[in-house]
């Protein structure tokens, strides 16, 4: 998931409950959307592609930006779409997004979003497509800060624990012991890619595969990220994950997260998606960047009616056009999860996917769902 990139890619928190203090200096004077430009610099443009894949954030050291500094933006905005537009700022460019769901400053009904950039993106560009992507009308009133990145890593690292998604299944930062070692733990380094195990969505996608997998299935995950879910399903008895993403920078992360799992290219297949399907990925945007680092060196992936389970766990835009192509991976009869959305947005799912699947179940946590259902034969 990069800048363009619907996936909901989190650089390990994504949409946190709570505002660390350290992420950012105390709020002062909020100003009107802006570009923010360095002394003597030219505007920032956007260079480093950033993952927003597969549903919450945090940069790794060994992912992050060459960049020694990074973006703290601290963003204002009514709470009934600080869910939305934190998952936006996922897809445009932030690697970060957490909020204080106790904010009201003063009683108006407003949040502050925290959010981090890479020091190369152009915060205003970035900002103004994640508001009008969730339908608003003026970009958010937001400052932005410079803070070293070395040491917001360092803070982030000591502030993140191992997960217990449910009994017997840890996710477990690379940085960390296992709680327990007799139960199934994955160990991941996210870096910039989504899927720590503490958002709701990735939740209920690993409680769903956990359900669905009995031994030698073939998986798809459909917007990888960090791997979390393929490298989940080979741990609940599947014989082959396999798993796609349009930005490299999961690919790297869920490459690496494999083998921390001790898990082979044999077992776990990654790719780039094909090169047609990127622009509906991105929303059709004409972006040199993602032309040249998320569809490069790709080629056609068959496969098409030969998964056993297909879960896409990214976005509800894409979700709702790309519906077709994720289905036509699972055999008949085959179980296909579509996650990635707030509940509020479930009936439009369950809408466009009853064409496709059968006996439609919904899971629900924390105002997340995930659909389920059967593929029609």
């Amino acid at each position: 998931m990069s800048r363009s990139h619907f996936f909901k890619h989190l650089s390990y928190t994504l949409v946190h409950h709570h505002r660390p203090s350290y992420l950012s200096p105390p709020l002062s004077v909020w100003k009107s959307p802006r570009r923010w430009k360095k002394p003597n610099s030219s505007p920032l443009f956007s260079k480093c592609p950033i993952s927003c894949f597969s549903s919450s954030s945090t940069a790794s050291p060994s992912t992050t930006s060459e960049s020694s500094a990074y973006l703290s933006v601290l963003i204002r905005c009514p709470k009934h779409v600080a869910d939305s537009l934190s998952e936006a700022l996922l897809c445009f460019g932030a690697s970060s997004a957490s909020m204080d769901e106790d904010d009201d400053f003063d009683g108006s009904n407003e949040v502050c979003i925290d959010s981090i950039f890479p020091e190369c993106e152009d915060v205003d560009m970035c900002l103004s497509q994640a508001a009008n992507s969730i339908g608003l009308k003026e970009t958010p009133p937001y400052e932005i800060h410079l803070g070293d990145q070395d040491d917001w890593v360092r803070k982030t690292q000591e502030s993140f624990h191992p997960v217990e998604v449910t009994e017997g299944l840890w996710i477990v930062p690379e940085w960390r012991s296992p709680p327990d070692v007799q139960a199934t733990n994955i160990i991941l380094n996210p870096g910039l890619a989504f899927g720590t195990g503490e958002h709701p969505t990735t939740k209920l996608c690993l409680l769903l595969l956990k359900k669905l997998i009995k031994g030698e299935e073939l998986f798809l995950d459909y917007g990888t990220g960090s791997g979390v879910l393929a490298i989940a399903a080979l741990k609940f008895g599947a014989a082959l994950s396999v798993g796609f993403d349009i930005d490299p920078q999961a690919i790297t992360s869920a490459r690496h997260n494999a083998i921390l799992n001790s898990i082979g290219p044999e077992a776990m297949e990654l790719h780039l998606v094909p090169d047609k399907t990127c622009s509906s990925w991105t929303g059709g945007r004409k972006d040199e960047m993602v032309k040249d680092q998320s569809c490069y060196g790709t080629e056609v992936i068959s496969g098409t009616e030969k998964y056993d389970v297909v879960i896409a766990n990214i976005l509800l835009n894409p979700l709702l056009d790309l519906a077709d192509h994720i289905v036509s991976y699972a055999k008949p009869q085959a179980v296909v999860g579509i996650s990635g959305i707030i509940a509020e947005q479930c009936s439009r799912i369950v809408d466009r996917y009853s064409m496709l699947l059968e006996d439609i179940s919904v899971s629900e946590m924390d105002g997340w769902t995930c659909v389920s259902g059967r593929k029609k034969i």
